[in-house]
């Protein structure tokens, strides 16, 4: 049977699949933090020079060129280190460019601290213009946010279609397993160039074992010609016989990694840890660390017991205005499923003419009968929400996160996308990343299902407390979040 890569190479002829032209991983960090770098020299210098100029109408020779300049190369070189990083780990962990652009936000501020600090430490902050400073760091959030943006669209666009390599593999193992791995994962539309291969049905005795010499010749050929990883692709059974083999490559420097023999591709191994003696690979990890946990529920503690507080004239005032339009109570409680599938009581104040327990009830829909005129604009202004700021001062939701539903509604959501429950892993939220992107109010057709759940599961995998300042922001001052208000 022909080698693997010749397969490669026939599947689509314009991706010039042929070429041997592989762009290393630092190179391309490199590539990107020197574009990066030059955008943040550019925002230092031409801010400082507009300011000089046209402010305080200085002309080109009373400008401190030297000195400007050497603050915006300090500058450049700082936030070119922080794009090399988010660039390093965006190639390894192929994560949502989400967590780029905060990356983005926090590198160049981290920057400009440090610019300061610099100026400050060397006696100079007193020459260094902090207007122009401050005008380059206001400006400089949307447009490190652009550019940040552009290049990942562009890396990834070229990733995707095959005509960018930035890591290189050899594969052994049995031949079906070893072209299943490679055609079926489509591995040089991720970044990687295969360099070789080696079948084991070629390199077993006449007993059927492996023959480790020949092994071990593949292994330091590739570690010569600067393979970054030989990848192992075989059945759990062959662990054991590939056992012997393993020890004769530990004498050179080189990545060895399994892949199992499987055409599962939804099923991901995150990583592998140690349970006493043994090494056992994770498939799904809680979806935050324990300091991530304490810095969440700290930063709720905080924002809930605040607006208690400060809200609590409006809180008067809706519930006069509940009390005088319509008969019931003007808080109702109602049970949701929350964290790790709880049940819990979710306080709000009554918009509607009827208290549904959560275990039956109908939805609400647009130009519902059922709803108040006061009800109506708490909705419309999600004042009805507030109260929740109790749910989550005494730990059963938190300010943001997937938006609870009601028991009945959960259930029968659940029987319709196998993915929903998955929103659980998390605490739910007044609002959430759904809702500021528009997914708010009923969930009749499978799109609105689809789409809520998607936006849900993004903010679980990619949580940071800047996402969930973000979502808050939004939620205050996005169009998107109100638009299917009810």
């Amino acid at each position: 049977m022909a080698e693997a890569h010749q397969y490669i190479a026939s599947r689509d002829e314009p991706l010039r699949l042929r070429r041997d032209e592989v762009v290393h991983r630092l190179l391309l960090c490199l590539i990107v933090a020197g574009i990066e770098g030059a955008v943040a020299f550019a925002l230092v210098f031409g801010a400082a020079l507009a300011y000089h100029l046209s402010v305080l109408q200085e002309n080109i020779y009373e400008f401190s060129t030297l000195f400007y300049i050497a603050f915006a190369l300090f500058s450049a070189v700082g936030y070119a280190g922080f794009a090399a990083v988010a660039t390093s780990n965006s190639l390894q962990r192929q994560r949502n460019a989400q967590l780029d652009v905060q990356e983005a936000f926090f590198g160049w501020t981290a920057t400009i601290a440090l610019t300061l600090l610099t100026a400050f430490l060397v006696g100079k902050v007193g020459d260094l213009s902090r207007v122009s400073l401050t005008t380059a760091y206001l400006v400089g959030i949307p447009v490190t946010f652009g550019v940040r943006h552009v290049l990942r669209g562009i890396v990834d666009a070229r990733i995707r279609g095959g005509e960018l390599h930035y890591q290189t593999i050899a594969v052994i193992g049995e031949r079906v397993a070893v072209l299943n791995f490679l055609l079926g994962g489509e591995i040089w539309r991720q970044g990687h160039k295969l360099t070789s291969t080696l079948y084991f049905e070629d390199v077993r005795d006449e007993d059927g074992r492996l023959r480790p010499e020949i092994v071990s010749e593949f292994a330091a050929r590739n570690v010569k010609n600067g393979t970054d990883h030989i990848v192992f692709v075989g059945t759990l059974a062959e662990l054991d016989d590939f056992d012997g083999i393993v020890a004769e490559l530990k004498r050179y420097a080189l990545n060895l990694l399994y892949a199992p023999a499987s055409r599962n591709r939804g099923l991901k191994f995150l990583d592998v840890i140690a349970i006493g003696p043994n090494n056992v690979l994770r498939f799904v990890r809680t979806p935050m660390s324990q300091s991530a946990v304490v810095l969440k529920r700290v930063f709720d503690l905080v924002l809930s017991g605040f607006g208690l507080v400060v809200l609590s004239p409006l809180f008067a005032v809706v519930a006069l205005a509940i009390v005088l339009e319509s008969r019931g109570p003007v808080i109702y409680k109602q049970a949701r499923r929350g964290f790790n599938g709880d049940t819990f009581m979710i306080w709000k104040f009554r918009s509607m003419r009827v208290t549904e327990s959560g275990y039956q009830m109908r939805q609400a829909q647009k130009n519902d009968p059922r709803i108040t005129r006061i009800g109506a604009f708490i909705r419309r202004t999600s004042i009805d929400e507030l109260p929740q700021l109790v749910n989550v001062f005494i730990g059963q939701m938190s300010l943001v996160g997937p938006r609870p539903h009601a028991i009945s509604h959960d259930e029968e959501l659940s029987r319709q996308l196998a993915v929903y429950a998955h929103r659980q892993r998390i605490k739910p939220g007044i609002t959430g990343w759904a809702q500021v992107h528009g997914f708010r109010g009923e969930t009749s057709s499978q799109s609105q299902i689809e789409g809520r759940v998607e936006y849900d599961i993004h903010y679980i995998d990619n949580w940071s407390i800047f996402l969930d300042i973000w979502t808050l922001l939004l939620t205050v001052f996005s169009p998107a979040t109100r638009r299917n208000a009810r």
